[in-house]
């Protein structure tokens, strides 16, 4: 049971965000290897402030990771992108900065990679992989429904497909040496998403 206390002041939220921060550029620089000792050495602040807001180890990966997801949320799946074009153009937007936020963000490839057989980064990421399948049907059923999307596309499946592709490109895409290029993870994406959803990918209709 965590023991974590809650920041409720403007100062206990800003700690509490700068741990985070701190303990994220620990991972990194240890290739998701951390302890809550070092995070607060490196952050300047005695163990005991560490614990006393995130409980333990688990807790802190596990803000960490719901930080990632959600800075990826707000940058990426939460964009309301409906008034740019048709279905398939504004999910080739989404497409492009989901790819590109992973190029960007150096704690993509640990979540993907190292971190993801911790039980709570595990935990954590089916809780918003089922959050964005949900979210990609959504937006499958709309694009159906103005006629852009064949109607006997599975939305769930289809979106469930699009989000299993992404992930599983972007992580052989991160662990290469060298990287490959973002446009060049895009183009691979792009015929997946396009093949989920029934749509040719150069003419953006359905086949």
């Amino acid at each position: 049971m965590s023991t974590a206390t809650l920041p409720f002041t403007a100062k206990g939220q800003a700690t509490h965000k700068r741990l985070i921060s701190v303990a994220r550029q620990v991972a990194i620089a240890n290739g998701g290897h951390f302890e809550l000792v070092e995070v607060a050495e490196a952050a300047g602040v005695v163990p005991s402030l560490v614990h006393r807001y995130f409980g333990s180890k688990a807790g802190l990966v596990g803000a960490v990771v719901d930080d990632f997801f959600e800075r990826f949320h707000a940058e990426v799946l939460d964009v309301e992108l409906d008034d740019r074009g048709t279905w398939a153009q504004h999910e080739r937007i989404r497409l492009e900065k989901g790819v590109r936020f992973n190029f960007s963000e150096p704690f993509s490839a640990l979540v993907y990679g190292q971190l993801a057989r911790e039980p709570e980064v595990a935990r954590k990421e089916a809780l918003r992989t089922a959050a964005v399948v949900d979210r990609a049907a959504r937006s499958i059923r709309k694009g159906q429904k103005r006629g852009e999307l064949p109607d006997d596309v599975d939305p769930g499946f289809a979106g469930a497909a699009m989000f299993g592709a992404m992930r599983l490109v972007m992580v052989e895409a991160l662990r290469r040496d060298p990287l490959p290029s973002p446009e060049e993870v895009i183009e691979v994406l792009w015929r997946q998403v396009c093949a989920s959803v029934h749509i040719d990918p150069i003419s953006e209709t359905p086949s």
